[in-house]
């Protein structure tokens, strides 16, 4: 299901996309275990990020984006569980 679209990927897409992006950044440093769980609390605290940018720019904004990056969140939860 696609709501608000503007990254052109579902939710999920999206919440794989960030999580890989921060086990390239983390790397092998960790167990690897360890490693998918540092790069989910990243990917959260990223799409926390957004949220709180999202409600506090004062812009205008759809509920579909919120609804988006909260689907997000719930797909980075998912992940590996």
């Amino acid at each position: 299901m696609k709501t608000f679209n503007k990254y052109n990927m579902t939710h999920k897409e999206k919440a794989k996309e960030l999580v890989e992006k921060y086990l390239k950044k983390i790397g092998p440093y960790h167990a690897e275990t360890k490693t998918r769980e540092l790069a989910k609390q990243s990917a959260l605290i990223c799409v926390d990020e957004v949220l709180e940018s999202l409600w506090n720019t004062g812009h205008s904004f759809s509920n579909d984006e919120i609804k988006y990056w909260q689907e997000v969140k719930q797909e980075i939860n998912k992940i590996n569980r």
